[in-house]
């Protein structure tokens, strides 16, 4: 009787060969699960890598619209080019926009009046962007009176809220009055502040901002209007859409234009750009280190195993089935590896997607280009797919030469090899 004739049929055949593939995988312990921990290394890695990549722009994102910038700004056409005060808003300009994009579905529009100067205490000067801002319109776009940890949110003129890192550097504290000196075109102004509340920046960019009453600014600067308006959107609303739909509302205004928030970011633009080139050699390298594992330890298996395979040749079976053999074993691998690195992997980025990465060791680097202090990683069934399909693809690719090598095995040869 031929070894597993047809006659036994194909459910059978099938099932016997899971079977001595699953022994076969057991049979050295050690080779095996240094296979499986070699996958499962690479699914960890690149489930890691995606959710963390995939986390960078989404925090940054999420800070600047939630804490900062808003969903969108309009804004004076030549101050992006040249940001000076000067640059913004007309009274009529920040009237007529605001009544023109009342038609359309937002949560909040809050004016402000943005500059750069001194702020000057008691214990030393430092540079500062000043922020005027209306505080209750502000609240409905940025929700920075939540961010307030000492003191109170502005209520009135002639306060001052600055950011807890600016407290500590220059040495301010609770009720303390500073002075502001701005530069307007009548030379240079300066007016007094009661430090009324500190807030916990989101981001190293809002460390050096203070925020005062907007008439506060108008009067220090002699400048009316404003220098933007920041729209914030309601949850679910599509922010591109958005844009598309605040311009055409605009499109009749002259001297004003919508800035989004790859306008207001050019730094994020970069980076969402090059995220995906620069996954491709960390993904192929992983890919390689795990294919390599595989193909390495599949091929040795097989040399050791040769007079075996010569055998069951010999006795019946034939060389097809057993290069289906040592691919179904590869498989097994490739699957119980993913499982494992997928497993861990997945419930890492659920940690960290909860509890963040602190990036306060790259506060110099990051402070000019908005990213926020913690990054929280992204979460999606579509990184488990991409990790399955690398990761077992590979590992079957690299399975191939030796279940080709097997099917190429002579019996003969084989047994007396062995």
């Amino acid at each position: 009787m031929r070894w597993l004739s047809r006659s036994h049929g194909g459910e059978l055949m099938n099932t016997t060969l899971r079977r001595m593939a699953w022994r076969n995988l057991w049979r050295h312990k050690q080779r095996t699960i240094l296979m499986i921990a070699t996958v499962a290394m690479g699914s960890l890695v690149i489930l890691v890598l995606f959710g963390l990549s995939d986390g960078v722009i989404g925090s940054m994102t999420a800070t600047q619209v939630e804490w900062n910038q808003g969903s969108f700004q309009v804004r004076g056409v030549s101050y992006a080019d040249d940001p000076l005060i000067e640059n913004g808003l007309s009274p009529d300009q920040a009237t007529a926009a605001t009544e023109a994009l009342a038609d359309m579905r937002t949560a909040g529009i809050t004016p402000r009046m943005e500059t750069y100067g001194m702020i000057r205490t008691s214990y030393g000067t430092g540079g500062v962007s000043l922020r005027g801002i209306d505080p209750t319109k502000e609240s409905t776009v940025t929700h920075l009176d939540e961010l307030v940890v000492e003191g109170s949110y502005l209520d009135g003129p002639g306060q001052i809220l600055l950011s807890t890192y600016m407290a500590e550097d220059l040495d301010i504290r609770l009720g303390e009055r500073v002075v502001i000196l701005a530069i307007t075109n009548s030379g240079t102004e300066s007016q007094a502040f009661r430090v009324t509340g500190l807030y916990e920046a989101a981001s190293f960019d809002l460390e050096q901002v203070a925020m005062v009453s907007i008439d506060d600014v108008r009067s220090l600067t002699g400048i009316a209007g404003a220098t933007s308006l920041a729209v914030s959107l309601p949850k679910g609303a599509s922010a591109p859409r958005a844009v598309t739909e605040a311009r055409e509302l605009l499109a009749g205004q002259s001297g004003v234009v919508v800035a989004d928030y790859f306008d207001l970011n050019p730094f994020a633009r970069f980076m969402i750009a090059g995220a995906t080139i620069k996954m491709i050699p960390f993904v192929l390298m992983i890919s390689l280190m795990a294919g390599f594992g595989v193909a390495n330890t599949t091929f040795y298996s097989v040399l050791e195993r040769t007079r075996e395979f010569g055998v069951m040749t010999a006795v019946g079976m034939s060389r097809k089935l057993l290069s289906q053999l040592v691919l179904l074993e590869s498989t097994f691998v490739a699957a119980i590896g993913f499982i494992v690195g997928g497993g861990l992997g997945y419930w890492g980025l659920m940690y960290l997607s909860r509890n963040g990465v602190s990036l306060s060791v790259m506060a110099n680097i990051s402070k000019n280009v908005g990213i926020p202090k913690v990054i929280y990683a992204s979460t999606s069934g579509w990184y488990m797919v991409a990790a399955f399909s690398v990761v077992v693809f590979t590992a079957l690719t690299a399975a191939w030469y030796p279940a080709r090598r097997v099917n190429r095995l002579d019996p003969v040869a084989a047994i007396r090899e062995g």
